[in-house]
C-alpha cells in the first residue's frame, strides 16, 4: 500500500474515532473528557514532531530564531509523524474514555467504516476530471449528511438524544486537526478533503440544530445550506489559491532550513499550478539566489529541479537596469553560463542577454558576436523556438538600440539573403501576440522601408503569399508613395507585393499603378499593368474576387480584348474575349465577336479546332441570348455545313453537351418534307444527317431521315437497306416518342418501296404500319392494292371496302374502281 493510499486510509480512521469517541462520552463529565481526548491527542502530536526536531537537529539544522519556520518545516516534513501523533493519541484518548468491554463491536464499527470511507476518498483523488471529482465529492457530502440523518431518523434506539449533541460536538472540535492532517499531508488538498470536513460540519450542525430548536424544525434544514455553501465557495474560491499557498510554503519552509531540492519542488509545483503567482515567482528565485550553482552542477538532482526560465527573467532584470554594477553583470554571466551549459537549446537567448552584457562593459567584438549567432542562427537552427522567441529583441539591439551594433551586425546582417524577411516574420509573429508591443511596432517600420520586390521574391517565390507578412501595410505604403512624383514607382513596387498576398484585390492595385505610369506618360506600362492586373484577377478566380473587383477586372479584360482587335492581335482577342464571357453582363455582342474572331483565325490557319471555337461561341450566343438572331443563324449554317461527321466522332466527348443534333434533323426534315428535286438541297440534307448519325449512331429517327434522302436521290438499293435496319431493330420500349414514329415511319415507306416489286414484304410492312396512331385509310388502301398483287381476292376486297366506306375520302373513287374490278368473274 502507498503512503499516499495510506493517508486516505488514516483521514477516515480519524473520523471514525472521533465519532466512537462522541458514543463513549458520559453525559455527566463529558467536557472532562473531551478535554483528556485533546489531552492525548496534543500530547501525541508534540511526542511525536518532537522525536522529529531532535532527529534533525542531529541532523544539523539549526533553528536561528526562527522557531515557527521550523515547527512549520517539521509539520510538513515528516506527515508520517504528524499522523501517528493525531491518529494513536485520538486511540488512546478512545480507550481512556472507553465505557466497557459490551461496546466493542461499536469500535470496531467505527474504524472499520472510517477505513472504508479512507478508501473511498483515495479513489476519488485519483478522478481526473476536476468537474467531475467536484461533483462527486459534493455527492459523497451529501450522502454522508443523508445517511446519518436517516440513521437518527429510523433507528433511534442506536443513539440517544444526549449522546448525539456529544457526538456532534466532538465532531465539530474535531475539523481543525483534520485540516491539520490535510496540510501535512503529501497528497495535495483536493475537494474530497472539503467534502469531508463540510460533512462532519452538516452533521454536527443538523444534531445540534435539533436541539437548539425543538420548536423550530425549519431550523434544521435551513442550517444544512451552510456546508453546502460552504463547498461551493471553498472549492470555486478558496481552494485553486490554497493550493498554491500550501506548495509556496512548504517552499520556503523547506529553504529556510536548506533544504533546496524539495523546496524546489514545492516552488516549481506552485508556478505551475499558477505561473502568475507572485509570491511563488518571488520564492522561487530567492531560493535560486541562496543555492550555490557550483554545487548545483554537482547535483543532478537538485539541477533537474533548477527554473532555467526564471535564471534568464533574473538575467534580464540584472541587465535591463540603466547602468547595471559590476556585480550585477558578473552574476548575469555566471547565470547564462549555467542556463547554456544545461539547456543548449536555450542558447540563443542566452547569447542575445550575453550581448547585452558585452554592451554595457563596452565589450562590443564579444558583443557583436554574440548577437550575431542570434541573428544568423549560427549556434541554433532557424526554427529554434528559444531563438524565435528573443529574434525581435535581437533585431531591435542590432538596428536600433545600438550604433555599434548597427554598423557591426544590424546592417551586414539585413543583406544576407532572406535575413530582412525572416526579421519581419518575426515581428509580425510578435505583432499578432502583443499588438502594442512598441519595439516590434519600431522595427516594423525600419525593415519595411527599404524591403525591395526582389528582397521579397526571393523568400516568396511566384507561387504563394508568405506566412507572418503585413501585405495592408505594404499597400499603404504603396498608395502613399504612389501619389509622389518622385518615388512613385517605389510605391509601384510595394502595391506589386501587397497583390503578391492579397490576391482579391491584385486587380485593383495593379490598376492603381497602371494609373501611375498614366500620370508618368508610360502608357507601354499602363497596358502592361492592365496585363498583371488580368493575371492577379485569374490567378484568384472572378468569381472569388469582391464585386467592386470583379466589374473592374472584367472592366480591364474587356478593355485588352478590343485593344488586341484594334491591333489586330488575333490570338490576344480571342483569349480576352473568352475570358470576358465569365462576366453575366458579357451580353450576345461579345460571342458574335469571338465567333468572328475563331472564323477569322479559321481562314488563316484552316483549322478545324478554330471552326469548332467559333460554333460552340454561336451556340452559345444562340442559347443563352437570343435564338433568333439572323447573323448568328446564318453562321450555325455554315458551321455545321463545315464540319465533317468523322470530325463529330472524334470530338464527341467534348461537343456533347452543346452540339445540336435536333437543328441537323429539323434542317433535313424541312427539306425532305418540300416537293423540291433540288440536289443541292438534298446534299445539304444529307450532310445533316450524316452528323446527326454521327452524333447520335443508336438514333432510328436519324437514319429514317437518312434513307429518305437517298430515295429521293434515287439510291432506292441503300434507302432500303437502311429502312430494313431500322425495321428489323425494333426495341421492347422505345427510348422517345420521336423514335417510335420514326420506326412506324420506317414500316411505311418500305411498304410503298415493296408495293409493286415485294407485297408479300409490303403487307407485312402496311400490318406493322396499322398500328400507329398515324396509321388511316391510305394504309387500308396500300394493303388492298398488296394484296390485289399477290392474288388474294378476298382480303383486297375487305381492304377496298373499308376505303370506300369513307365517301370523303380522295382514295375512296379508286377503291370502289377496285372494288368493281374485283368482283367481275375471272377470265
Amino acid at each position: 500500500m502507498s503512503w499516499q493510499q495510506t493517508e486516505f486510509i488514516l483521514k477516515g480512521i480519524y473520523l471514525g474515532l472521533l465519532v466512537f469517541v462522541g458514543i463513549q462520552l458520559r453525559e455527566a463529565y463529558w467536557w472532562q473528557d473531551i478535554g483528556l481526548v485533546a489531552l492525548c491527542i496534543f500530547g501525541g502530536l508534540v511526542l511525536f514532531v518532537g522525536l522529529a526536531a531532535i532527529r534533525k537537529l542531529r541532523e544539523g539544522y539549526r533553528v536561528r530564531g526562527r522557531l515557527p519556520a521550523f515547527i512549520l518545516f517539521l509539520l510538513l516534513e515528516n506527515p508520517a509523524l504528524v499522523y501517528a501523533g493525531v491518529i494513536l493519541g485520538l486511540a488512546v484518548g478512545a480507550i481512556l474514555v472507553h465505557k466497557g468491554d459490551e461496546e466493542h463491536w461499536q469500535l470496531l464499527a467505527t474504524v472499520g467504516g472510517g477505513a472504508v470511507l479512507g478508501y473511498v476518498f483515495w479513489m476519488l483523488v485519483h478522478v481526473r476530471e476536476t468537474r467531475v471529482r467536484f461533483w462527486l465529492g459534493l455527492g459523497l457530502a451529501v450522502g454522508l449528511v443523508g445517511g446519518a440523518i436517516a440513521v437518527f431518523h429510523f433507528r433511534p434506539e442506536l443513539l440517544p438524544p444526549a449522546q448525539r449533541g456529544m457526538v456532534a460536538t466532538l465532531l465539530l472540535l474535531g475539523i481543525p486537526l483534520f485540516y491539520l492532517l490535510t496540510f501535512a499531508s503529501l497528497v495535495e488538498e483536493s475537494e474530497v478533503e472539503i467534502a469531508a470536513i463540510c460533512a462532519a460540519l452538516g452533521v454536527g450542525v443538523w444534531i445540534l440544530g435539533g436541539q437548539v430548536s425543538e420548536n423550530s424544525p425549519n431550523f434544521q434544514t435551513i442550517s444544512l445550506a451552510v456546508p453546502l455553501i460552504l463547498y461551493f465557495f471553498y472549492t470555486r474560491r478558496v481552494l485553486p489559491g490554497l493550493r498554491v499557498f500550501k506548495h509556496v510554503l512548504r517552499g520556503i519552509s523547506y529553504a529556510n532550513v536548506g533544504r533546496y531540492r524539495p523546496a524546489l519542488i514545492s516552488l516549481n509545483r506552485a508556478l505551475h499550478l499558477d505561473p502568475r503567482n507572485a509570491l511563488a515567482r518571488e520564492q522561487l528565485w530567492s531560493v535560486h539566489r541562496q543555492m550555490d550553482l557550483n554545487q548545483v552542477v554537482k547535483d543532478p538532482e537538485t539541477l533537474a529541479l533548477v527554473n532555467f526560465e526564471l535564471c534568464l527573467e533574473r538575467v534580464a532584470w540584472l541587465l535591463l537596469h540603466v547602468k547595471p554594477t559590476a556585480e550585477q553583470i558578473a552574476e548575469a554571466h555566471r547565470l547564462l553560463d549555467l542556463v547554456s551549459s544545461q539547456r543548449p537549446a536555450m542558447r540563443p537567448r542566452c547569447e542575445y542577454w550575453a550581448a547585452v552584457a558585452y554592451c554595457h562593459q563596452r565589450q562590443y567584438d564579444q558583443a557583436a558576436e554574440a548577437l550575431e549567432s542570434v541573428v544568423a542562427a549560427q549556434s541554433s537552427a532557424p526554427d529554434n523556438v528559444h531563438r524565435r522567441a528573443i529574434l525581435v529583441e535581437a533585431w531591435h539591439l542590432a538596428l536600433l538600440l545600438h550604433p555599434e551594433m548597427n554598423r557591426r551586425v544590424g546592417t551586414p546582417q539585413l543583406a544576407e539573403p532572406g535575413r530582412r524577411m525572416e526579421a519581419i516574420a518575426a515581428v509580425e509573429r510578435r505583432l499578432a501576440s502583443h499588438p502594442d508591443d512598441g519595439a516590434a511596432k519600431d522595427l516594423k517600420r525600419v525593415l519595411y522601408n527599404d524591403l525591395a520586390e526582389r528582397e521579397y521574391l526571393e523568400t516568396a517565390g511566384q507561387d504563394k503569399p508568405v506566412e507572418h507578412f503585413d501585405y495592408e501595410y505594404c499597400k499603404t505604403l504603396g498608395q502613399a508613395l504612389l501619389a509622389d512624383p518622385a518615388r512613385w514607382e517605389r510605391g509601384a513596387e510595394y502595391l506589386r507585393i501587397a497583390g503578391h498576398g492579397l490576391p482579391n484585390q491584385g486587380p485593383g492595385l495593379h490598376v492603381e499603378i497602371a494609373k501611375a505610369h498614366e500620370r508618368a506618360g508610360n502608357f507601354k506600362g499602363v497596358w502592361q499593368n492592365y496585363e498583371l492586373a488580368k493575371r492577379a484577377g485569374r490567378a484568384a478566380g472572378p468569381k472569388s474576387l469582391p464585386q467592386e473587383e470583379r466589374h473592374l477586372y472584367f472592366a480591364i479584360v474587356k478593355a485588352l480584348a478590343e485593344d488586341a482587335v484594334k491591333h489586330d492581335e488575333v490570338e490576344n482577342a480571342i483569349e480576352n474575349y473568352h475570358l470576358y464571357t465569365e462576366y453575366e453582363r458579357a451580353g450576345l455582342e461579345t460571342y458574335r465577336k469571338l465567333a468572328e474572331l475563331y472564323e477569322r483565325r479559321a481562314g488563316q490557319t484552316n483549322s478545324q479546332d478554330d471552326v469548332w471555337a467559333g460554333l460552340r461561341s454561336t451556340e452559345q450566343g444562340l442559347v443563352a441570348y437570343d435564338a433568333a438572331d439572323k447573323d448568328l443563324l446564318q453562321r450555325k449554317d455554315r458551321y455545321y455545313a463545315s464540319i465533317q461527321p468523322e470530325e463529330v466522332t472524334k470530338r464527341w466527348e467534348d461537343v456533347r453537351k452543346w452540339f445540336d443534333v435536333t437543328y441537323c434533323m429539323t434542317k433535313a426534315r424541312k427539306v425532305l418534307d418540300q416537293p423540291s428535286e433540288d440536289l443541292e438541297l438534298l446534299d445539304w440534307a444529307d450532310h445533316l444527317t450524316q452528323l446527326a448519325q454521327a452524333a447520335q449512331p443508336e438514333s432510328m429517327a436519324a437514319r429514317v431521315l437518312r434513307a429518305r434522302v437517298l430515295r429521293r436521290r434515287g439510291e432506292i438499293e441503300q434507302a432500303v437497306q437502311l429502312f430494313e435496319e431500322v425495321r428489323t431493330n425494333k426495341p421492347e420500349k422505345f427510348p422517345s416518342g420521336e423514335e417510335e414514329e420514326a420506326w412506324f415511319l420506317s414500316c411505311r415507306l418500305l411498304g410503298d418501296l415493296y408495293l409493286h416489286e415485294k407485297p408479300e414484304l409490303a403487307v407485312e410492312c402496311f400490318q406493322e404500319y396499322r398500328k400507329s396512331p398515324k396509321s388511316g385509310a391510305d394504309t387500308m388502301y396500300k394493303l388492298g392494292v398488296a394484296f390485289e398483287n399477290l392474288g388474294d381476292r378476298v382480303r383486297a376486297v375487305k381492304c377496298y371496302q373499308n376505303v370506300a366506306s369513307y365517301e370523303t375520302h380522295p382514295l375512296a373513287p379508286e377503291a370502289n374502281d377496285a372494288l368493281h374490278r374485283l368482283q367481275q368473274p375471272a377470265p
